[in-house]
């Protein structure tokens, strides 16, 4: 009986040990996706490269190119009237462990600024670490079929799941 008992609270003891892992680990990918939507809103698109998932950085030719073309992309934007006021991104969802892959989303909220009001969008990222949860890539799945994200991150584990994108809700002035 005493042989079970302590068996019983070694199991325990484990148990809240992995909980409390987990729970550090949520707070590390949700703390670095809001520094990546930070840097975003600052300009510092070198930093947001360090952040956006490796092949979608060598797509846009490195992190020099990617942060070139994201500042022409803005500055035509600013040109229009409108500029990213703030972006902030909620706690993830389940992280799995999918071969040597740490793996989650997070809905992430973009405030724009429009010359006549402002637009707040919801999207959903995709989360991936490859250092047991250290450093944090990050895809937005924008205008993305499932299909195409699954063949960008062929490792993407069959549980995660990516909500319809939900239309942004416009606020006039």
């Amino acid at each position: 009986m005493r042989i079970l008992l302590l068996y019983m609270l070694n199991i325990l003891t484990i148990f809240h040990s992995v909980n409390q892992q987990d729970k550090k680990i949520a707070v590390e990918v949700q703390k670095q996706a809001n520094q990546m939507g930070k840097a975003f809103t600052k300009g510092d698109y070198q930093t947001f490269a360090k952040y956006t998932y490796p092949t979608l950085v060598a797509a846009m030719g490195g992190e020099s190119q990617m942060a070139t073309t994201l500042r022409q992309t803005v500055s035509n934007m600013y040109a229009k009237g409108m500029s990213f006021i703030n972006i902030v991104v909620n706690s993830p969802t389940k992280i799995i462990k999918s071969g040597n892959e740490l793996q989650c989303t997070l809905q992430q909220y973009s405030t724009i600024k429009l010359i006549n009001g402002r637009v707040i969008a919801n999207s959903t990222l995709i989360a991936i670490s490859k250092d047991d949860g250290k450093h944090w890539f990050f895809v937005d799945t924008s205008n993305k079929d499932e299909t195409t994200l699954r063949k960008v991150l062929p490792n993407l584990s069959p549980a995660i799941v990516i909500p319809p994108q939900q239309r942004p809700a416009l606020y006039k002035f």
